[in-house]
């Protein structure tokens, strides 16, 4: 539990007179209990780049004040205003995570590494502008390796100045769990995921004989794309994954490989419950999708939102070896590989008043 007098601070810390300015009321203030809860507050004044790291100039009731899931700035405020916006996030696992930030025109990004906002440190920066999703752009961005641990709670608070022109602001991370040196947007995830099972020291043999599928991988890893590089040598791999059709039409699936593969789709109306798509009985370029015939199905009639569940069998001899699902679609669909995306979270209800 936290103390009363901790409490109090974090209350009055959070919104202060803000609750006389907006529609954040009682319990519906964000707490430590209430984590992916977020206030952003906004001030309608024009200020300095260096008044952002001064307390006075947010001491001030702010103009307008919302609940929010994701910390993302307003984009309907116009020019010359000061935003910021603050609350708890909790860590989903154990490990070193990097915060980063975009704004348009100047931000600053704290992190407390406890729930108490009065330990909050400036860990990252912008200065003048990036762009919407430019997390890379500026050295500052991005914050010095952080270790959180599973379960706790952190303070985190952004803010953020606009003079005039396109405004936005962003928070997002990246530690275990998450794709290697993405940013992650707080609140999001990537989705789906896919699975890459991979088998070693498995003897040459075409993908859909090899029986080496039917006994436990010696290594399982969670992908977040169905293109894979560097898989081994002298190795049999799984790839599997989810498909969802945007709309109704007519797709065609792709396998890319080296050295050979067999492309399947879940098919219930069939005795084992797979049909191939594709094979490669030779290798192909990383990005080779079109490179032999047999790697291209036939056309597929899908409907919109019903999933396919596709699988691609590997074999890998000598070189670095890849193995790659794609698709391409209705009105010019071409994901090639087909990936994940960026979605809400499940566990990160929205609270947008």
């Amino acid at each position: 539990m936290v103390p009363n007098r901790v409490q109090r601070q974090y209350s009055c810390l959070l919104l202060g007179a803000a609750c006389l300015a907006g529609p954040v009321q009682g319990q519906d203030q964000p707490s430590p209990d209430r984590p992916f809860v977020f206030a952003r507050e906004i001030w309608r004044a024009s200020v300095s780049a260096a008044a952002l790291e001064d307390d006075a100039t947010f001491a001030s009731p702010p103009d307008r004040v919302e609940l929010v899931s994701r910390p993302v700035g307003a984009d309907d405020a116009g020019d010359h205003f000061v935003q910021r916006i603050r609350g708890w996030i909790e860590a989903p696992r154990t490990g070193s995570y990097r915060f980063s930030m975009t704004s348009d025109d100047d931000g600053l990004l704290y992190f407390s590494p406890s729930e108490d906002p009065n330990d909050r440190v400036l860990v990252a920066a912008v200065s003048g502008f990036t762009g919407p999703d430019e997390f890379d752009r500026q050295k500052r961005q991005t914050s010095r390796p952080l270790t959180l641990i599973k379960g706790q709670r952190y303070y985190l608070e952004a803010r953020h100045r606009d003079y005039d022109g396109a405004d936005h602001l962003s928070i997002a991370w990246r530690g275990p769990g998450m794709p290697s040196g993405v940013s992650i947007p707080i609140g999001m995830a990537l989705a789906p995921e896919f699975t890459l099972e991979t088998w070693e020291n498995v003897a040459r043999g075409h993908p859909s004989g090899l029986s080496v599928f039917e006994t436990p991988p010696d290594r399982v890893e969670r992908v977040f794309s169905m293109g894979s590089s560097d898989v081994g040598v002298n190795v049999a791999t799984r790839l599997r994954g989810q498909f969802m059709p945007p709309q109704d039409g007519e797709y065609r699936f792709l396998v890319t490989a080296d050295d050979l593969a067999e492309l399947r789709m879940m098919d219930p109306t069939r005795p084992q419950g797979w049909s191939r798509l594709a094979v490669l009985t030779g290798w192909t370029s990383p990005n080779g999708w079109d490179e032999r015939s047999e790697q291209i199905s036939s056309p597929i009639q899908l409907k919109a939102g019903i999933p396919v569940q596709l699988e691609a069998r590997h074999w890998q001899g000598t070189g670095p070896g890849h193995i790659g699902i794609g698709v391409v679609g209705p009105d010019g669909l071409d994901y090639r590989p087909i990936k994940s995306t960026l979605k809400p979270a499940e566990t990160m209800e929205s609270r947008t008043q």
